[in-house]
């Protein structure tokens, strides 16, 4: 049985009461049997999956990743969800940005199949114990060296030679750091004379340098396998440089397969459930829940500020809240969309001093619109109850007469 939220009266009311209690309600609703069971699924399988057919044909997965994009409505478009995975976003042409729903071009961007491979070189800080390495080496050399007899009765010639020294260490550095994460291959690395001077000082491998048919292999198979050569050899230099630059584990991987994918996918889909469930207990509380959600992701994205513009308006919740927030006319959304964008950007500077979609990053000025539409909401509903009253009663009126 899924958790039902709780929500203490309508509009302002019910905001914040659900405001006030919502870490608490979504604790209680993600323990929910049915939200447990289909999180772990989704999580413990959508790494297996390879292809959009793969994933159209695991509709307990599909469920779960439609969701999370607000589109249960298509779980039984099999083949139109197949067709928009499969030919992504990035021609013209694509399914997806044919057509007018923009959830189908985010659902695309997310789910790509496209194969990458990852190296641990491109990883964040992988230079830096490297070079750290080498530097300590070139340095203890240079110590040595000044200490010869030599060196030590021309001291102006050792500082010389110390300087040079120190300055082609800041030479490698910047070579280093700026090409090893371009590296996608054994071959590669070994051919590149310069980086390979770094890595053969920074593992103090310097007498295997003739020995690039051995090299090759070591960092072929790196270090997992037992039976790798590093392993093999028993040389723990190798071992230490087969294990840093990990080869063997770069595989083709699409995004699926990424860290933290499922994670998130997930999290966006415990959103999206919860919301849904706030919305069948009260529609402009879910709506104003999806919009104070949404909205700052789209205020800090790198978008241009014209583009978000359009995306609120593209949006079918966004559009709602703004357009009830400001009282804007019921055939707005037919005028020009230009004309709607110069409207909105006009409105909402004048009511809420929005001057750019970022400020809607602000908490104050997402409160003020949230409150306006929930008051608007709610001022609407009344009216339409104080109506409905009338008509009843005329209506009473009218079956007495008859009576009569």
């Amino acid at each position: 049985m899924t958790y039902t939220p709780m929500i203490a009266g309508s509009g302002l009311v019910g905001w914040q009461m659900l405001q006030s209690t919502l870490e608490s309600q979504r604790t209680a609703f993600n323990k929910s049997a049915e939200i447990t069971r289909d999180s772990e699924y989704f999580k413990e399988k959508i790494g297996t999956i390879n292809s959009a057919e793969e994933l159209a044909n695991d509709r307990r997965l599909l469920s779960v990743a439609l969701s999370a994009f607000g589109m249960d409505d298509q779980i039984d478009s099999k083949y139109l969800i197949r067709r928009v995975l499969e030919e992504g976003t990035k021609d013209d042409d694509a399914l997806a940005n044919k057509l007018s729903d923009s959830r189908f071009t985010v659902l695309a961007e997310v789910f790509d199949f496209e194969k990458t491979v990852s190296y641990r070189m491109q990883e964040e800080g992988f230079a830096d114990p490297i070079f750290a390495a080498y530097e300590k080496k070139v340095l203890a050399d240079l110590e040595v060296k000044l200490a010869e007899p030599e060196y030590v009765a021309d001291p102006e010639y050792a500082a010389l030679f110390e300087t040079q020294v120190k300055r082609n260490i800041e030479i490698s550095r910047e070579y280093f750091n700026d090409n090893v994460g371009g590296i996608t291959s054994p071959d590669e690395l070994l051919l590149d004379f310069d980086l390979m001077q770094v890595v053969m000082g920074a593992f103090g491998i310097e007498d295997r340098r003739g020995s690039k048919a051995l090299l090759k292999r070591v960092l072929e198979e790196g270090a997992s396998d037992p039976n790798a050569l590093a392993n093999v050899l028993g040389d723990k230099r190798l071992i230490r440089l087969a294990d840093a630059f990990s080869f063997d584990k770069s595989v083709p991987t699409n995004a699926l397969q990424t860290d933290n994918f499922a994670n998130n996918i997930v999290e966006q889909y415990r959103w999206q459930r919860f919301e849904d469930a706030v919305g069948e207990v009260d529609p402009a509380i879910g709506t104003a829940l999806q919009f104070q959600r949404s909205i700052p992701d789209l205020a800090t994205s790198d978008i241009s500020d014209s583009a978000k513009w359009y995306s609120i308006l593209g949006s079918t919740t966004s559009r709602s809240v703004v357009e009830t927030a400001l009282s804007l006319p019921k055939g707005f959304s037919q005028i020009d969309i230009d004309k709607q964008v110069e409207i909105l950007k006009d409105k909402m500077d004048r009511r809420f001093g929005v001057k750019e979609v970022s400020d809607l990053e602000d908490p104050g000025t997402l409160r003020k619109i949230v409150h306006s539409y929930l008051l608007q909401e709610q001022i609407a509903q009344s009216s339409n109850y104080q109506s409905n009253q009338i008509a009843i009663t005329l209506l009473s009126t009218i079956r007495y007469d008859q009576d009569r």
